[in-house]
């Protein structure tokens, strides 16, 4: 008895170079759905960022970039006092009082500590729909 197998590797060779190509933008795209669920969280999530009129809450702004092999992401609260309320300092320097409940210091930290799995998730996910795209069992 005598079995025979075959395999195209010019079929798994051009898959790779489609999947190299298609992999930053795969990337670039797992990330701003990372980063937008990392906004969410620490605008909604407690400790949720504190509310008072509403201008620290709606500083909020996540930017997604790609440098070389690198891509980034980063959320930014872009208020003069938004490090000391994260920190929850006064502008006076005495711990701040959170009027709103469910908000409170270090709503952004505790998120990207807690979920951070959840995000990176996310990317991975991104990233592998690619190679299921060119790898999968149809092709």
């Amino acid at each position: 008895m005598r079995i025979y197998c075959e395999f195209d590797v010019k079929k798994f060779t051009t898959g790779l170079l489609k999947v190299k190509q298609e992999i930053p933008d795969a990337t670039l795209y797992g990330m701003r759905v990372a980063m937008e669920n990392f906004k969410y969280d620490c605008l909604n999530k407690p400790p949720a960022c504190p509310v008072d009129t509403g201008r620290l809450r709606d500083s909020h702004e996540i930017s997604v970039s790609k440098s070389g092999s690198i891509v980034s992401g980063t959320l930014r609260a872009d208020t003069p006092y938004a490090a000391s309320i994260h920190e929850g300092i006064s502008r006076w320097g005495t711990p701040y009082r959170y009027k709103t409940p469910g908000t409170g210091a270090k709503w952004i930290q505790s998120k990207a500590l807690m979920y951070h799995s959840d995000y990176t998730d996310k990317i991975k996910k991104s990233v592998f729909q690619v190679f299921r795209k060119w790898f999968s069992s149809k092709t």
